[in-house]
């Protein structure tokens, strides 16, 4: 398989599980992630096509490390579940602390 092709599926199956239930932001996701590859369909250098199945790898990990979704619960609170995978990253720590002081 040709390692565009490979990128390209690795990353719409990141964008699936990161974002399971919201139809909206799976369906905008994907059509990003097609626009840019349409948009890189002409490239022939081999260090430009390297460059851009890396920055794709890179954006599935990402996504799959650093996204997660909050969902309103019956309580009026919006409420995650961090998963494993999430469990040393950062941005788990930054959706939990508040991003300014709260009065």
């Amino acid at each position: 398989m040709l390692p565009q092709l490979a990128a390209y599926r690795v990353l719409l199956r990141s964008i699936t599980a990161a974002f399971k239930g919201d139809a909206f932001m799976l369906q905008q996701s994907r059509r990003e992630v097609r626009h840019k590859y349409q948009e890189a369909a002409g490239l022939t250098d081999p260090a430009e096509v390297q460059k851009k199945v890396a920055e794709a790898k890179e954006a599935a990990d990402f996504i799959r490390t650093n996204v997660v979704q909050a969902q309103l619960n019956e309580r009026g609170n919006f409420a995650m579940q961090v998963e494993e995978h999430h469990a040393d990253s950062t941005a788990e720590e930054a959706a939990i602390r508040p991003s300014r002081p709260m009065s």
